[in-house]
């Protein structure tokens, strides 16, 4: 491959990466899409709350002097994955956005 080739390959990458997704389910209409999304997120909401993430910042652990657990931020991407997974499970799949 050229050096023209990779570089233009790159730029077409770097491109798709900057696109809005949105998700897509042949045959859903925006209130199956409303209905199934927010099913998911509280799905995910409940699935952290058991698994002892309620939404509170990590507690320091003295002898440690670090947090022990996952960080909010590590929190809400959990959360956000679980969510995602679920809609992928009902049918739905990331597609760029219409512009």
């Amino acid at each position: 491959m050229t050096s023209r080739a990779a570089g233009l390959l790159l730029f077409a990458f770097a491109l798709s990466a900057c696109a809005e997704l949105r998700w897509h389910k042949a045959g859903a209409d925006e209130a199956a899409f409303a209905a199934d999304q927010s099913g998911c997120r509280k799905q995910a909401r409940e699935t952290a709350a058991r698994a002892g993430h309620l939404g509170l910042p990590p507690v320091a652990d003295p002898r440690f002097g670090a947090p022990s657990g996952p960080s909010q931020a590590e929190q809400v991407l959990q959360e956000r994955q679980r969510a995602d997974n679920c809609m992928r499970e009902k049918g739905y799949a990331l597609v760029p956005a219409d512009k």
